[in-house]
């Protein structure tokens, strides 16, 4: 799978949010939950996406996932604030203890 792709899987939470705009990251069940579903190798893929995703924000993000209505500037920062809270996350995530 491509880097780029790995986008898709915590793209896929925005349809789970009802306050996009008021979206503040993942919470700790979230981060606890990424750890028990994916693997080190692809935690490391996603958190590699989204890095991506924060140095590109003209990327056309909609485009990974379709069915998302979020204009791309929302899901740039849904995605940044997801990438912020996994790199200050809990034990076993990067940037956890």
């Amino acid at each position: 799978m491509s880097p780029v792709n790995f986008l898709r899987i915590p793209l896929t939470l925005i349809f789970r949010v009802d306050d996009i705009e008021g979206f503040q990251g993942l919470n700790e069940q979230q981060l606890e939950a990424l750890q028990l579903d994916y693997d080190p190798d692809e935690i490391a893929n996603i958190v590699a996406a989204l890095r991506f995703a924060e140095a590109n924000p003209q990327f056309d993000f909609a485009s990974l996932l379709p069915g998302v209505t979020k204009s791309n500037a929302q899901i740039h920062r849904f995605l940044v604030k997801i990438l912020r809270s996994i790199e200050a996350g809990g034990p076993g995530t990067p940037g956890g203890t």
